[in-house]
């Protein structure tokens, strides 16, 4: 009798390629999730600038959000290395593990400003305060990428590690991943740190996120008309003008030259058609409208109440001393402004709240109102 179970090789070459076949359905991105995945981790890093703010006790500035979808090889042979690795483990609505990297020397700054910040200078160490750092940055970004999909990202922080080959890497030791997201965004603390943050995941995972934005059938719609667009180009009539020898055969030339000049220009008849206009309010959005709002809800406004204001002339600047009394424009008891990003939206009254300021509102412009001046 013959033995017909697979050997420890065939039954690992099996496996490889199965894993290899789901790698390959998890790299391919429709163009509907890419676009979808990119608003999603605009919103989410958004988010960081108000949790870092309070942080670094800095004003902080994220900009320039990009995504990349890159292959292994290419995400390998990419790196700048030795780069600090922060890795942490997706849970709840995506499980996957992910990391940021961070700039050697900006990561060591942006511990410094977090030890001034905090006042432990030298309780804490380097390793500790930047822990915390990237433990507040991960659950920033899992608080975004809730309140914008609006399912439920959280995470735990796994380590921290100085990487200087691409085989140390969390992401990269032991996976067979085909394919990352990178997920770059400029980060600014004050003057004094100006670099650039990758978020990075195995595509697998940003899979799952995508599957939260975009449906089967949105997608099956949104495969159906591409290949519709490539069938219209495929058969569309060749334009191309025929060699002139070739339209002179077709002429009737002797019939031509039989007829008066002003006859043949005047032919043939103008075919005269009436005008389709395409129907813009039938088209279709990647994702509902209430997605997308709710990816504009977290989007952080700067609020400023303003008691007054004055004019003086260069002297008197320059005679303004310890215990200076500028007079302001506006009348004791007088409603102060709140504004929006520097727009006046609001008028209110001076309050106190336990032992610090506040504003109540006597006066608001509409919604609509409100919408046109953040324009």
């Amino acid at each position: 009798m013959t033995d017909d179970r697979l050997s420890e090789g065939e039954l690992n070459a099996l496996f490889q390629e199965t894993a290899a076949g789901k790698e390959e359905y998890d790299v391919n991105f429709h163009s509907i999730e890419k676009e979808a995945l990119s608003e999603l981790f605009s919103v989410s890093m958004g988010s960081l600038t108000t949790t870092l703010s309070s942080v670094f006790m800095q004003e902080v500035i994220v900009s320039n959000v990009t995504m990349n979808v890159l292959e292994n090889e290419a995400f390998q042979n990419g790196l700048a290395l030795p780069y600090v690795e922060a890795s942490f483990r997706y849970e709840g609505a995506a499980s996957g593990e992910a990391i940021f990297m961070l700039n050697p020397p900006d990561a060591q700054d942006m511990a410094d400003i977090w030890l001034v910040a905090k006042g432990d200078e030298e309780e804490a160490s380097v390793d500790k305060s930047l822990t915390s750092v990237v433990i507040g940055m991960m659950e920033s970004v899992h608080k975004g990428l809730s309140m914008a999909s609006g399912s439920s990202f959280a995470g735990t922080f796994t380590n921290l590690q100085v990487v200087s080959e691409p085989s140390n890497s969390v992401l990269i030791e032991g996976s067979e991943e085909a394919a990352f997201i990178d997920v770059s965004f400029e980060l600014s603390i004050g003057s004094i740190v100006q670099t650039v943050v990758h978020h990075v995941m195995p595509a697998s995972v940003a899979k799952q996120m995508s599957e939260l934005l975009v449906s089967e059938e949105e997608l099956r719609a949104a495969e159906s008309k591409e290949s519709e667009r490539e069938s219209q180009k495929e058969q569309k009539p060749d334009l191309q003008q025929k060699p002139y020898q070739d339209q002179q055969e077709e002429q009737p030339e002797s019939a031509e030259r039989e007829k008066p000049f002003a006859s043949r220009v005047s032919e043939p008849e103008p075919n005269i058609q009436n005008v389709q206009f395409t129907n813009f309010s039938q088209a279709d959005h990647p994702y509902g409208e209430q997605r997308n709002l709710n990816m504009l809800l977290d989007i952080p406004l700067q609020v400023t109440v303003e008691l007054g204001r004055t004019k003086r002339i260069v002297k008197d600047i320059l005679e303004l001393s310890h215990g200076s009394i500028l007079e302001l424009d506006k009348l004791a008891g007088e409603p102060v402004d709140i504004l929006i990003n520097n727009k006046l939206i609001a008028k209110g009254e001076v309050v106190v709240i336990d032992e610090n300021f506040g504003v109540r509102v006597t006066d608001i412009l509409s919604a609509a109102e409100r919408l046109s001046k953040l324009r």
